[in-house]
């Protein structure tokens, strides 16, 4: 389903419950709220099932880094939402190591930088989350390494052309669509729609998805 087959539905459910039409910006808002609504139900969960790691997968993202000695790593990105993993990587012998970062808080890293039995060092270290997007890493010390997170997803616009002053015409041309898989929108229509006090079921979206492609097989077969 593109974004005028995501609109047309939405509209649609939304005049059918309660009598009224939302502008287009409306409905930007109410899919974007639908899709971050998903997003906050999959993550909590995307240790323990590869279905939701699949899911989750167009928002994956890798930030590469080299630390001052400092060792702070800050993540420049905007969109970052929620982190996956850090490690570090160095060399022995001609190999790569790539080395897992456990992150502690403040009064377990201190209790584990004092330990003898697991001793931290430069090719064993510990982390701390400081802020958001920042993290640092110990003992201090310069370290290569990289984060891999899950940034947001777009918003979605709907992207138009106005013609005679009052139609809109839709331009798949300047239009951002939804970034999920086929298999993850429905939820978001079902998400979008509940947030307005509408509650349909997935068969209601597979029907208008099945017809509109059926529609979209027929205007093509008619150029």
């Amino acid at each position: 389903m593109n974004l005028n087959d995501i609109f047309n539905f939405l509209n649609f459910y939304i005049n059918k419950f309660t009598g009224s039409w939302y502008t287009v910006e409306e409905l930007e808002n109410v899919l974007d709220f639908g899709q971050m609504a998903l997003y906050s139900d999959l993550k909590p969960k995307y240790a323990t099932s590869q279905l939701i790691k699949d899911a989750l997968s167009p928002f994956r993202e890798s930030y590469n880094f080299t630390t001052q000695v400092s060792g702070y790593v800050i993540v420049p990105a905007t969109d970052y939402l929620d982190l996956l993993d850090i490690q570090i990587y160095f060399q022995v012998s001609n190999r790569t190591i790539y080395y897992p970062i456990k992150l502690y808080n403040e009064d377990e890293r201190a209790e584990r930088l004092n330990s003898q039995l697991d001793p931290v060092t430069i090719t064993s270290p510990i982390g701390e989350q400081t802020a958001p997007k920042t993290f640092r890493l110990y003992p201090v010390n310069a370290y290569n390494g990289n984060v891999t997170y899950l940034r947001r997803p777009v918003k979605p616009v709907y992207g138009y052309t106005v013609v005679s002053g009052r139609v809109i015409v839709y331009d798949p041309n300047t239009s951002t669509q939804l970034e999920w898989r086929e298999t993850e929108i429905p939820m978001i229509l079902i998400k979008a729609l509940k947030s307005l006090g509408i509650n349909i079921g997935s068969q209601e979206v597979q029907q208008w998805s099945q017809v509109s492609s059926e529609a979209n097989y027929m205007n093509m077969n008619r150029q």
